[in-house]
């Protein structure tokens, strides 16, 4: 990662850099003011600790690309001014006399807490990296998914379609129209999910409360599950992107229709820190819990495969993790954790 990246010359802001000179040179200047000339002075070694000064100076400017990022910006900027001024108080002690407590506190101190800042700022600059660079992990994989549905799960119902398609401009029969119509539609529902399948693993941004309750039952109009076979055992207020968070019911109620050998029954609810998703279909085998969220994966040869990488990409952009387990009749149960509660927002709101 680039950290100076970004920005153009004409856009970057540089008067954080010239304050840092001004305080520096300012301090420098009452020191040569207030303080009486040292006696045998060592002009060598005042030149030679002076060349330390611009190093921080210098710094301070190098670091005006990262002003969009002030968790970062503003230790590593407090750290510069701090070492700058250690460092003009440490080349000036060779030309005037300063008091013992005055060289205590601007040399070792400002050089301690200048490096504590320096080390903060590093710590949060490695972490910021690190993030970006997860994020640019998540998204590639995304483009492979999208480069295997596109080379193989489309390129099947493209190439079914065509086949038939031919075989009836030859007047080989117009049944072989309805195939052509369940490739196109099979197509359709690759599209749809690969779109969702997109953004689900973008960050979220703004969130808004909404009823477990509510996204439950709009999610069921969307699906072919019957409304009298949902059963919310209690609502509660999530804080969480409404359509993305419906497309994680509506994910979750077509895989437990999909699955179900005759009628099912899905229950939702709240957990202490989250919620979940539960049916009383055939489940899921315990090996393989881990790979249902994996993109492509599925037992049902009409499926795309897709539906619960969706549902594992918004639980992620939301910052919550899901899990499969077996639900207490032996079905598939789906919980969700690290989840915000609307309330949670509002105390913490009223506390600040």
């Amino acid at each position: 990662m680039g950290p100076l990246r970004g920005k153009s010359t004409e856009d970057t802001d540089f008067r954080p850099s010239l304050a840092v000179i001004g305080v520096v040179a300012g301090v420098a200047g009452i020191q040569v003011a207030l303080f009486s000339t040292a006696p045998g002075i060592s002009l060598v070694r005042f030149v030679v600790e002076l060349l330390l000064v611009p190093v921080p100076l210098l710094g301070s400017f190098a670091l005006a690309g990262l002003r969009d990022a002030q968790a970062v910006w503003r230790p590593l900027y407090a750290g510069t001014l701090l070492v700058g001024i250690y460092a003009v108080t440490d080349a000036l002690d060779e030309v005037v006399v300063q008091p013992d407590i005055f060289a205590l506190v601007f040399e070792d101190g400002m050089l301690l807490v200048g490096s504590l800042a320096l080390v903060l700022g590093a710590v949060r600059w490695t972490a910021r990296r690190d993030a970006r660079e997860e994020d640019l992990r998540r998204r590639n994989e995304r483009l492979d998914q999208f480069a295997q549905v596109v080379t193989h799960d489309l390129r099947n119902p493209l190439n079914v379609a065509q086949m038939r398609l031919e075989l009836a401009r030859e007047g080989h029969g117009n049944e072989h129209l309805s195939t052509v119509a369940d490739a196109h539609d099979r197509m359709e529902a690759l599209i749809q999910d690969v779109l969702q399948l997109a953004r689900s693993g973008e960050t979220v941004g703004e969130t808004e409360p909404i009823g477990l309750a509510s996204v439950a039952a709009s999610a069921v109009a969307n699906t072919s599950l019957n409304a009298a076979s949902l059963t919310v055992e209690a609502d509660a207020e999530l804080q969480a992107d409404p359509g993305r968070l419906t497309a994680v019911f509506e994910n979750l109620f077509r895989n437990s229709v999909e699955h179900a050998d005759s009628g099912v029954h899905v229950r939702v609810g709240p957990l202490e820190d989250g919620f979940f998703v539960e049916d009383d279909g055939p489940g899921i085998p315990p090996e393989e819990h881990d790979r249902i969220f994996e993109s492509g994966y599925t037992t049902d040869p009409e499926g795309t495969g897709l539906g619960l990488a969706i549902v594992s990409g918004v639980a992620d952009a939301h910052g919550w993790s899901v899990r499969a387990t077996t639900g207490e009749s032996g079905g598939a149960r789906f919980e969700f954790r690290d989840v915000v509660f609307a309330d949670e927002v509002s105390t913490s709101a009223s506390r600040q």
